[in-house]
């Protein structure tokens, strides 16, 4: 079967199986609502805590405002990535389940396709997320030029999520608990955001922080914003290929 085929057949069946399940459809429509949300709360709460006396206050000269590219970094590259992964990861279990990757060992699909079908989907429509809700949020724009190569560093999160989840949970209980460690990660990308420089690139261990980090620095005009984000593409790339390997051997 070719891959066009095998897309269409499964792309079919998993629009199917993601609209019968209601907590699928909210993790996917969750990145979108928290862009918009986003773009209109974060103004009226900069404003509300400015007059307020919070941000700024005497002790402390930063304003929510200062914090802007943090949070589009934070929602609108990795909400956008851990979502879908986190979605797809569920289909992945689901699939576990019913014995299904079990029974494709015995069809004309070689299995390592499917698998590159399935680390396809999150992928695409992450990097889509990112390159739309950033824009969408706008309270942090960067060129688009740069956008781009930085959505596609963002979008390599996804799969990894859903083959971390997928490969190590073995029903979708252990995997809702797997997607509380999933969030806590994220936490890196707003501790990092404040953490000072050079302590700040020991937070690297973490590649979706090297996305987050090479955004800020696009944004502050930074040349050497391909730098991070390199190497949070290569990292994440052979974190990919080492899950699919584990994840071929299941």
């Amino acid at each position: 079967m070719s891959l066009t085929r095998l897309a269409l057949t499964l792309g079919r069946n998993d629009v199917r199986l993601i609209l019968r399940d209601r907590m699928l459809v909210m993790l996917l429509g969750m990145a979108a609502f928290m862009g918009v949300a986003a773009r209109f709360a974060l103004p009226a709460l900069d404003a509300s805590l400015a007059e307020s006396g919070v941000l700024p206050s005497e002790g402390v000269s930063l304003r929510l405002s200062d914090t802007y590219p943090m949070w589009v970094a934070f929602i609108g590259l990795w909400q956008a990535a851990l979502l879908p992964g986190t979605a797809f990861a569920f289909l992945l279990l689901d699939e576990k389940e019913d014995e299904t990757l079990v029974a494709m060992r015995v069809t004309p699909v070689p299995l390592a396709r499917y698998v590159g079908y399935r680390v396809a989907q999150p992928t695409l429509l992450s990097f889509i997320f990112a390159l739309a809700i950033v824009p969408l949020i706008g309270h942090a724009d960067v060129a688009p030029w740069k956008l781009v190569p930085i959505a596609f560093g963002a979008c390599l999160t996804a799969p990894l999520a859903m083959l971390l989840f997928a490969s190590f949970a073995n029903d979708k209980v252990q995997g809702l608990a797997f997607t509380k460690f999933g969030g806590v990660a994220g936490l890196t990308i707003l501790f990092g955001w404040f953490a000072p420089e050079p302590w700040q690139w020991l937070l690297g261990v973490f590649p979706p922080f090297l996305v987050a980090k090479a955004f800020w620095m696009a944004h502050a005009g930074d040349s050497l914003w391909w730098a991070p984000l390199l190497v949070a593409v290569v990292t994440q790339l052979a974190m990919i290929r080492a899950l699919v390997r584990r994840f071929d051997g299941t």
